[in-house]
């Protein structure tokens, strides 16, 4: 099972979050972080399906908590 997303995985979570974190609203630029919904580190599967697109603040505090 593959850990990171694509490319094109990431430009497709971008357009679905409006280029907003999912958690805080704040806007996004190229260096949002595609989040695993439930963490890979806890059997989170690399799918669009358990994606979020975060900025980088939300996601280290997130951590591998599934919210």
């Amino acid at each position: 099972m593959k850990r990171f997303f694509t490319k094109r995985m990431k430009r497709v979570l971008l357009i679905f979050a409006g280029n907003r974190c999912q958690i805080c609203q704040r806007k996004l630029d190229k260096t949002f972080h595609a989040d695993h919904i439930v963490p890979y580190s806890k059997n989170g599967s690399t799918t669009l399906k358990n994606a979020q697109a975060l900025c980088a603040q939300c996601n280290l505090k997130k951590g591998n908590k599934i919210d």
